[in-house]
């Protein structure tokens, strides 16, 4: 038996199959949708053929963030009151520092330095033999300069001096050591000055940064009072530079004769040693 296509009839299955194919989308595509995205994609077959869906869209898991603000966010400290304070000890000195020196006039300015460079040496010898250690001798200055006559031109001389600065340990022995000085060196010797100090500040400093915080609480306290706030806890401390006071007993004193260099006693008196702060305090 033989059998012939009619090639309209295969022309109708081919439409109906295509038809088929169609629906079979449709199908899997609403099933698709239907879906959340934690479920499987779904896969329909038809006339042996698998259509396959394609993937839904990706989704973000991530909250919507919330938008910036559109104006600046401001911050306030709380405020602050900020003041001075002192605290003073009184000390004994313990340490002169002596200005002593040598002074001599001469024709020339060689002879003139000859004479000073002799009675420095003298000077110093006499130092370190009354018990000042040479560490403590240091010369502060040296000078040469020419002496005029009565007319202010003619050059009749010339003048050289010598000083040096003398640390003495021994407030009691000043007087002492100045004696000695002027006997060595003659009657060219000459006293710049007295100056009195404490070695070691910092061992008695302790009760005057006491003190100058509580005169920088009182302070705070009273304008707390005025400004009507409460006063809060202290949140800043600086201490300014110390520089402790020296007690001059005779500085600035010209070149004195030798009987009137050994003449008043020495009487170094008391140093006041001052701490000052700046305390700030917060307002409750």
């Amino acid at each position: 038996m033989s059998f012939r296509w009619n090639p309209v009839a295969v022309r109708a299955v081919g439409a109906v199959a295509a038809v088929a194919a169609v629906v079979a989308v449709a199908t899997a595509s609403v099933a698709v949708a239907g879906t959340t995205p934690d479920e499987p994609t779904t896969t329909t077959a038809t006339d042996d053929s698998a259509v396959i869906a394609p993937p839904p869209p990706p989704t973000s898991s991530t909250p919507p963030t919330e938008p910036l603000p559109t104006e600046p966010v401001v911050t306030t400290s709380e405020g602050t009151i900020t003041v001075a304070g002192t605290g003073t000890v009184q000390v004994e000195p313990d340490t002169a520092v002596v200005n002593l020196g040598v002074q001599a006039t001469a024709p020339t300015g060689a002879e003139a330095t000859d004479s000073v460079n002799a009675a420095a040496t003298a000077l110093t010898e006499a130092l370190i033999a009354a018990g000042i250690a040479e560490d403590n001798i240091q010369t502060a200055g040296l000078n040469l300069y020419s002496v005029t006559g009565d007319d202010g031109t003619t050059i009749t001389g010339y003048n050289a001096s010598l000083s040096i600065n003398v640390t003495i340990d021994d407030v009691e022995a000043v007087g002492s050591t100045i004696d000695a000085a002027q006997s060595a060196a003659g009657a060219g010797f000459t006293i710049g000055g007295v100056t009195f100090s404490f070695a070691d500040p910092e061992s008695v400093l302790a009760q005057a940064r006491v003190d100058a915080l509580a005169s920088a609480r009182a302070k705070a306290e009273q304008y707390a009072a005025a400004a009507g706030v409460e006063l809060g806890e202290i949140i800043a401390i600086v201490e300014g530079p110390s520089s402790p006071p020296i007690l001059y007993a005779a500085a600035g004193q010209t070149a004195a004769p030798a009987d009137d260099a050994a003449g008043p006693p020495i009487a170094p008196g008391q140093l006041d040693l001052t701490i000052d702060i700046a305390a700030t305090y917060a307002i409750a």
